[in-house]
C-alpha cells in the first residue's frame, strides 16, 4: 500500500478527472479526501459528480487499493487477494488515477446509477454496491425501444438500420463485455423488421405486438410530442418476445413525469412490473425528472422520488 496521504490521492485524481473526464454525461463537482465522514472502511477519496441531466448529485468512494464495496475481487488471479503491483515506470498515484478513470468509464456507461445501492447524505446521494447486475443473474434486461433512422450496413454480412447512437452503444457494450469476460447479446436485433421503411416511425416497436402489447399507443403519444422514454423488458427465455413495455411522458409540472403506458404480456415474470418501473425511474431521472408518477393499480398514482430508487 502506498504511504501517500489520502489528500494527495484526492488532489491527483481531481486533476486527472478535470483534464480527462471519463465519459460523456459525467460532470465533475469535486474530488475530496474523506476521513471518517462517508468512509466506513478507512480513509477514502470521494468523487462527487452529476450525471447527464439527472438533478441529483452523486458520490462514489475509492480506497487506495480499491478495497471495499467497489473492489473487483473476482477479477484478481487465483490465490491473489490484493491488486497487482503498479506498472513499471508509473508512480502509485498515476496508476491509481488511471484505474479509477477506467473504472468510471466502464461502470457509468454500463448502468452504475441504476444498480447501485443509494443512501442520502445531506444533499448528496452516496452510491455503494457490488458491480453486479440483476440481468446477469436471471437473463432479463430492460432496454430502450429502438426508434430507427436511415442507416447503411455497418458490419459485413449484417444490414440493420440503426441510429448512430444505438450503434455506439452496441460497440461500447461489446468492448466492455469483452474486457469483463461477459457475454453480449444481439438477441433483440432479431425482432427488428429490417425491411420496413426507416425513419418514418410507423413500424417502431412493431415486434411488441407479437407479444400482445400495443406499440401504436406509444407512437400516438410520441406524435403528440409528449414522449420522454419508451422502454421494453426482454429476456433470453421469453419465447413470445418482450414481456412488457412502458412509456414515460411529460407533465405540466416542472421536474415531474408520468408513466402513461405500463403494459405487460400474459407470460411476464412476477417481478416484471417492478423491473419496468425501476428502469423508468432511472431513465426519467437522467432527463432531469425529480418525481415520476406511476399507476398504483387502483386508479391512482404513486409519486416516486428519483433520488433514492
Amino acid at each position: 500500500m502506498s504511504e501517500h496521504p489520502i489528500a494527495e490521492y484526492a488532489k491527483a485524481l481531481r486533476a486527472h478527472l478535470t483534464q480527462d473526464p471519463p465519459t460523456d454525461g459525467f460532470r465533475l463537482v469535486d474530488v475530496r479526501a474523506e476521513i471518517g465522514t462517508y468512509a466506513a472502511t478507512g480513509d477514502e477519496v470521494a468523487v462527487v459528480f452529476r450525471w447527464r441531466r439527472n438533478p441529483h448529485t452523486f458520490v462514489v468512494l475509492f480506497g487506495r487499493t480499491f478495497e471495499g464495496p467497489f473492489g473487483y475481487v473476482e477479477d484478481l488471479p487465483d490465490g491473489q487477494d490484493s491488486l497487482p503491483a503498479w506498472p513499471e515506470g508509473q508512480s502509485p498515484l498515476e496508476a491509481w488515477c488511471r484505474d479509477v478513470h477506467f473504472w468510471l468509464i466502464e461502470e457509468l456507461d454500463t448502468g452504475l446509477l441504476a444498480r447501485a445501492t443509494r443512501r442520502r447524505e445531506g444533499e448528496e446521494i452516496v452510491l455503494s454496491s457490488p458491480s453486479t447486475t440483476i440481468e446477469d443473474e436471471d437473463g432479463l434486461w430492460v432496454s430502450d425501444v429502438p426508434q430507427y433512422a436511415p442507416e447503411v450496413s455497418w458490419c459485413p454480412g449484417l444490414t440493420v438500420r440503426l441510429p448512430w447512437r444505438t450503434r455506439l452503444r452496441v460497440a461500447l457494450g461489446m468492448l466492455l463485455a469483452l474486457l469483463r469476460g461477459r457475454s453480449f447479446s444481439f438477441g433483440w436485433l432479431a425482432d427488428v423488421d429490417t425491411e420496413a421503411e426507416a425513419g418514418d416511425g410507423a413500424s417502431d416497436g412493431s415486434w411488441l405486438a407479437g407479444a400482445g402489447l400495443d406499440p401504436g399507443r406509444v407512437r400516438a403519444i410520441r406524435a403528440e410530442g409528449r414522449l420522454l422514454v419508451w422502454l421494453q423488458l426482454l429476456g433470453e427465455d421469453l419465447a413470445e418476445g418482450p414481456a412488457g413495455h412502458c412509456a414515460v411522458v411529460t407533465c405540466p409540472e416542472q421536474d415531474v413525469a408520468c408513466t402513461e403506458v405500463l403494459e405487460l404480456s400474459e407470460d411476464a415474470p412476477h417481478d416484471a412490473r417492478q423491473r419496468m418501473v425501476d428502469a423508468a425511474v432511472h431513465a426519467a431521472a437522467d432527463l432531469g425528472v425529480r418525481t415520476l408518477l406511476v399507476p398504483d393499480g387502483q386508479d391512482g398514482e404513486d409519486a416516486v422520488d428519483t433520488a433514492l430508487c
